[in-house]
């Protein structure tokens, strides 16, 4: 992985070609006396502790001589060099270089220090974006990536607002996880848009995180204090590797392994009485590792519609969460272990009326083997199971909101079964082979009892249904990672996914006597290739060009689901397509000053076939009735743009842009509803930015300050109810005690910005709005040991 560049040499006007003919002969004569055989070096980059850098540049001069290489995934890189003398240097993103001269040492090790202490273990390495490790500015995907002490001095306490800092983050609805339906929690980016199900996967440690029933991500089941880092991959280019779902990008939350016997605490208490503790120990003994992390919160929260519109019916979104967490593992030398996990997770609301609630318990564990030579290459394997039983009731409020009348009380429980293996293997040094298989099956049913006579189950009265089924994915994938040059580097992955529905039926029991529907067996297969391409033009810019297929089965939630929200009943849909996505995207990168300045722009285009959205079929006789449908086609065509500005040791700001023109460029209207064409895709603004400033000096204060813009959007296919922009400013601050222990202050949306999340149509009067959270102020401790 080497290049040999030639200086370029000025033009001279010669009048006697045999002038010329001698001077290249002096010059050829003079080139030979300072060449020598070639040397071969070879060395490692690490980093202070130890621990191999993958992906530094390692470069060797000698006047106009000039030779380079980039170390492999074990940290390790091989020059050849031909010249007497010279200097060699190694760099890596978020280290400063080091430089010293070449003695004609045959072997080097090189020991680089972070740039500035707050970036120390931090993100010059990928996994997510190519299943393997991937140097930050080797990687043409458009990442983004978190450490551990962005979570730190981020004022947000749920996972989900913390990600929020990332431009094109949104969630199905605008609200917070704290007080939101889980059904509001599924995750969009690129403005490919969410109907409850997550246009996003979200990993833990490489296992699904999102619902299998539902596909919306419970945001409280990773213990904020267990999390290393966290990866965020933005666009449908990494569908063809992790496949349905991953069409809208991936969300990698990476949990930490002690080392040593360590703590990490968190705990806190604010306004709306929110108290929350987070907790994070682990141990090692020889091989031997565990740990246990525990995640405690509570609100009382907020009445979610504006006074001058509440009656008797409101009362507080509120929320409260148990999260217990216990890992065992065992190391095999310095790249390979195996691990096992389990947890329990149990959530509470109320949904901002007396009667709306529901209520989740959740079991999931998880086995995972990882194993690495240098001849068999490097495999890992995970299994995974969950058991999840939810339940949630609906109402119907009357107008004036003084009134409410329970419609639905609905039992979810459901099962999943999934397991994955992976091996990778460098072939030579130009060149990286991936290759795995994937499978997941997932049972469950929506259990019914109606109270009135409503299109949720039945026109005729109150009723039973019961309705749901299996659902079964297997994929396979490769990759191939070509070095095509020491500046061009080529990603090529292909992955074929087989999706089947089945043992699917409906049974409705209507005054003691019951239906039972049967639904047709259903499957479908799908093809998602990708191609990826950077180009390292030097003096810090890269290009980067991707195109792309990806793929997303119907969730059992979208084909079998009913549910109310206020006065609109939103049907499943049994028929449902599975949505395809065509992408292309092309950026260019840029780092100034020493690496000190990073910017990045990136264009995308995605056009999805088959597009699930919530369309509205009747809006009179009340309630409003909507349906799942499988829109023709939709376009989301836009820009990502990115910086960061390290003005010095603790001193940083950083911000970025997101610009998503998504509408829905296709669609066959039939008598229930209008043309669609043109219209916004509900709950995808077009603009968003944040901006950021961090100061970190312990010893004095830590400070954090973050501004965050949302542009307007359509709550609804019809694009009749607009939600308008809106501006929030969050702030931390903190200083260390000592010992470990930190003391902190921290305000979300500190100006108390009010803002609507949501519309609710009320027949011949404006629709009832539903308001984001107020100000969250709270004061805590931290504490770490041994301390950072």
């Amino acid at each position: 992985m080497m290049t040999l560049i030639s200086a370029a040499v000025p033009s001279v006007n010669f009048k006697n070609r045999s002038l010329v003919a001698t001077a290249c002969l002096v010059l050829v004569a003079l080139s030979a006396r300072g060449q020598a055989a070639p040397s071969s070096v070879t060395g490692v980059v690490e980093d202070r502790t130890g621990a191999v850098i993958v992906g530094a540049r390692v470069e060797f001069t000698s006047g106009h001589y000039h030779i380079a290489a980039q170390t492999n995934s074990v940290g390790q890189f091989q020059l050849e060099i031909a010249a007497t003398s010279g200097t060699i240097s190694a760099r890596a993103i978020g280290f400063l270089p080091l430089q010293r001269p070449w003695n004609h040492e045959s072997q080097l090790q090189f020991v680089l220090h972070p740039q500035f202490e707050s970036d120390y273990a931090s993100q010059h390495v990928l996994v997510t974006a190519t299943r393997i490790n991937t140097a930050l500015e080797d990687s043409p995907a458009d990442s983004v990536t978190l450490s551990r002490d962005d979570l730190a001095t981020t004022p947000a306490v749920g996972l989900d607002d913390v990600l929020r800092k990332v431009p094109g983050f949104t969630l199905f609805r605008r609200s917070s996880s704290r007080t939101g339906n889980p059904g509001t929690q599924g995750v969009s980016m690129r403005g490919v848009g969410a109907s409850g199900a997550s246009r996003a996967l979200v990993l833990v440690d490489d296992i699904p995180l999102n619902d299998p029933f539902g596909g919306w991500v419970y945001w409280d089941r990773v213990a904020r204090e267990s999390i290393s880092d966290v990866e965020v991959v933005r666009g449908g280019a990494d569908a063809s590797l992790y496949g349905s779902t991953a069409m809208g990008g991936v969300i990698q939350f990476r949990t930490r392994e002690p080392e040593q016997t360590a703590i990490s605490a968190e705990g806190s208490w604010g306004s709306e009485n929110t108290p929350e503790l987070s907790l994070w120990a682990g141990t090692r003994l020889g091989p031997w590792y565990g740990s246990a992390s525990t995640d405690l919160f509570r609100t009382n929260g907020y009445i979610p519609v504006p006074e001058s519109q509440r009656g008797a019916a409101d009362s507080p979104a509120d929320s409260s969460h148990e999260l217990t967490t216990v890992e065992l593992g065992r190391r095999f030398g310095d790249f390979s272990r195996f691990f096992a996990r389990g947890s329990y997770f149990n959530e509470d609301r109320h949904n901002g009326t007396v009667i709306q609630l529901n209520t989740t318990q959740l079991g999931d564990f998880a086995t995972g083997l990882n194993y690495e030579t240098k001849s068999v290459g490097a495999i890992s394997a995970r299994l995974f199971g969950l058991f999840e039983s939810y339940y949630q009731t609906f109402s119907t409020v009357a107008p004036g909101r003084n009134t409410e009348t329970l419609t639905d009380e609905q039992y979810v429980p459901s099962q999943a079964l999934g397991g994955s293996a992976q091996w990778s293997r460098p072939v030579g040094r130009m060149q990286t082979l991936v290759a795995g298989f994937e499978m997941r099956e997932v049972h469950g049913s929506s259990n019914d009892i109606v109270a009135v006579a409503t299109n949720l189950c039945s026109d005729l009265g109150p009723s039973v249904c019961l309705s749901g089924g299996r659902e079964r994915t297997t994929r396979l994938f490769g990759e191939d990672i070509l070095q095509l040059t020491p500046r061009l580097i080529a990603n090529l992955s292909l992955g074929y996914d087989h999706w089947s529905d089945f043992n699917a039926r409906l049974i409705q029991i209507v005054s003691g006597v019951p239906t039972v529907s049967p639904y047709a067996d259903r499957s479908a297969d799908a093809l998602n290739p990708r191609a990826s391409l950077l180009y390292h033009v030097g003096h810090g810019t890269s290009l980067t060009a991707s195109g792309y297929r990806a793929f997303r089965a119907p969730t059992l939630n979208e084909l079998y689901r009913p549910f109310q929200q206020g006065n609109a009943v939103t049907q499943g849909n049994p028929a449902l397509h599975a949505e395809r996505l065509t992408g292309v995207e092309g950026g260019v990168r840029q780092s100034l000053l020493s690496d000190r300045l990073n910017l990045r722009a990136t264009y995308f285009w995605n056009d999805i076939t088959d597009a699930i959205v919530n369309v509205t079929l009747s809006k009179t006789p009340p309630p409003i009735k909507r349906q799942k449908e499988n829109v023709a086609r939709t376009l989301s065509t836009g820009m990502n743009l990115d910086g960061e500005f390290r003005i010095s040791n603790t001193l940083q700001i950083a911000g970025g842009y997101q610009f998503a023109h998504a509408v829905v460029s296709s669609y066959t209207p039939n008598s229930l509803n209008p043309s669609l064409v043109g219209n916004w895709i509900p709950e995808v603004p077009h603009q968003q930015f944040t901006l950021q400033a961090r100061y970190l000096n312990p010893k004095i204060v830590t400070a954090t300050v973050q501004g965050t813009f949302v542009g307007r959007q359509f709550d609804d296919d019809l694009n009749s109810l607009l939600l308008k922009r809106f501006f929030t400013v969050d702030l931390y601050l903190g200083r260390s005690l000592g010992h470990g222990v930190e003391a902190f202050a921290a305000a979300e949306n500190m100006f108390n910005q009010r803002y609507y999340t949501a519309l609710t149509p009320v027949p011949n009067l404006p629709p009832v709005p539903s308001l984001g959270p107020p100000i969250l102020a709270r004061i805590g401790l931290r504490y770490q040991f041994p301390k950072r």
